[in-house]
């Protein structure tokens, strides 16, 4: 944790260069995104992390964008979203994604108890990704991701009937994990203590919250941030024509220089007094 806090100090005390490589520019933004999402930063670290892959080189480094693709795939499932199929099945990466697709799958799924067995059957080899302390943060997500769909799917459920279909040890803690839920507003119910059940109410229309206007926020930073790169790589540096421009003239250009304006325009009133 120290390591982490030191590494955001000089993250946030430096200045990247702009003339930097784009090589460099996808390893900076890498290792960004890596310690953003270990300070729970997950959406600058998804922002990051997506510019990382986006500038890639796609006919070279495939182990980083291996070890890119891995820890986005982790950002996503911690900020609640599922990724999309296709992205585990890319040329080169299947063999090496097919352990967070069973995380994933789990995840989807909602069953804590799965979870755990699907992360400690892979403990190893995500030890080794270096994205087990990440993964480990994923059970709050998949409690939730479960209580979405129990909550859609009964108007009327059963504490004892959650705890058993999230995998939890006992009804009073399916009781704690369902007040947590409602009061981040993860599902929308109330829980009868009398009873021992959670009462869902009417789903509330989406278009009627701030959701989608969050979700178009998102596109539109997306694409400004690629046009702003777009442009930005297209600058040429300044007085860069200069040096092309003197390497051209060779040592009349040089000569040129030395004289003063003068001595220019006399000189070129000779060559037309010369030509008349």
């Amino acid at each position: 944790a120290r390591q982490v806090e030191q590494a955001q100090k000089l993250l946030v005390n430096s200045t990247f260069p702009d003339s930097a490589s784009n090589n460099q520019l996808c390893r900076y933004l890498y290792y960004s995104g890596r310690i953003q999402a270990l300070r729970l930063e997950y959406t600058l670290a998804f922002s990051n992390l997506s510019q990382c892959l986006r500038k890639a080189p796609t006919n070279t480094a495939l182990g980083f964008r291996i070890a890119a693709q891995r820890l986005l795939i982790v950002v996503q499932l911690l900020m609640g979203e599922i990724p999309d199929r296709n992205v585990f099945f890319t040329d080169g990466m299947k063999r090496e994604l097919a352990p967070y697709l069973k995380i994933t799958q789990a995840v989807r799924r909602g069953d804590l108890a799965v979870f755990r067995d699907t992360a400690a059957s892979f403990q190893q080899r995500l030890v080794a990704d270096g994205t087990f302390t990440l993964i480990s943060r994923l059970a709050h997500s998949v409690v939730k991701a479960g209580l979405r769909r129990l909550s859609t799917s009964y108007s009327r459920i059963a504490l004892g009937d959650i705890a058993k279909r999230l995998g939890l040890a006992s009804a009073e803690s399916a009781e704690f994990v369902v007040a947590k839920a409602v009061r981040d507003g993860v599902i929308d119910a109330t829980i009868d203590r009398e009873g021992l059940y959670v009462q869902s109410h009417d789903l509330v229309d989406v278009y009627a919250t701030t959701e989608p206007t969050d979700a178009f926020h998102r596109r539109i930073a997306y694409c400004l941030t690629t046009h702003n790169d777009a442009v930005r790589s297209m600058r040429y540096p300044e007085d860069a024509y200069k040096k092309d421009l003197e390497a051209s003239r060779g040592l009349r250009g040089k000569k040129d220089d030395d004289r003063t304006d003068e001595e220019k325009a006399q000189e070129l009133g000779d060559e037309l007094e010369e030509d008349y």
